[in-house]
């Protein structure tokens, strides 16, 4: 599936093209901006172009600005276009609820484990800034929604990034176990629960949408499903520690990180 910033770049080389440019440096001339400004528009590596350049360029070509913008936008938030449906239910959620075996849930991670996450896939600089900042984004739910929040053991003992990473993240997480309206709870050792993916589950009033991360991300309000993940969450949940045991834990994890830094 193509990203947004892609499609952008297809949409702006096609209407170059079908308004008669026939090079960059053409419409370069037209729009009285230099020719690097028109070739890095239709690069999809390089940042969307600003609203200044895409309104001329809409002028220039007959390209429609809303829709030009709206792809902007949508490139610039470093949200993949699956996620989206998902990222709107979550910011309108009242009750949050995810399961994460492999990895901290985005909603708990530091900037720091984000992106030696994202860091590890072959994204630009600029990439990477955006799927990190469109993260702590998300993370504005916290304190809003009511967050239910189970990972399993080996998440606190991965390393990732670093020892000094690993250790603030483990600080963090105490952090947000010790709050009111967020419950971690931690998967033990040997009790091999939900190992198939991570999901999330959004629900506000009768509407719930469900993201699952398994071998392709989806995003859904199917009933069945919903249903089914439903199921799946409580059933890990019942295997999962208590919140204070959880929280112990945790801290013990931490001291271990600390001891490496």
């Amino acid at each position: 599936m193509t990203t947004p910033r892609e499609q952008l770049a297809t949409v702006l080389r096609q209407s170059r093209l079908d308004a008669g440019y026939g090079s960059h440096g053409a419409l370069a001339r037209k729009l009285n901006v230099s020719r690097p400004v028109v070739t890095r528009a239709e690069n999809p590596a390089h940042p969307a172009p600003s609203d200044a350049v895409l309104a001329a360029w809409a002028g220039a070509t007959g390209a429609g600005l809303d829709t030009l913008t709206d792809l902007a936008q949508r490139a610039k938030s470093g949200t993949p276009d699956w996620f989206m449906p998902y990222r709107q239910a979550e910011a309108q959620a009242s009750i949050l609820r995810c399961w994460s075996p492999v990895l901290v849930p985005g909603l708990l991670q530091i900037e720091s484990y984000m992106r030696a996450v994202v860091s590890v896939e072959p994204y630009t600089a600029e990439q990477v800034d955006e799927l990190v900042s469109a993260r702590l984004e998300r993370q504005a739910v916290i304190g809003r929604a009511y967050l239910t929040a189970i990972i399993d053991q080996h998440v606190l003992q991965r390393l990732i990034g670093s020892a000094t990473v690993m250790a603030e993240q483990c600080v963090h997480l105490a952090a947000m176990a010790e709050r009111p309206d967020v419950a971690l709870h931690v998967i033990p050792d040997g009790t091999n629960v939900g190992l198939w993916g991570a999901f999330d589950i959004a629900t506000r009033d009768s509407t719930v949408t469900v993201r699952l991360s398994t071998l392709e991300d989806m995003t859904s309000t199917a009933p069945d499903l919903i249903g089914k993940m439903t199921v799946a969450f409580e059933r890990i949940l019942g295997a999962a520690m208590p919140r204070a045991e959880s929280l112990v834990l945790i801290q013990a994890v931490e001291e271990q990180w600390k001891t490496r830094v």
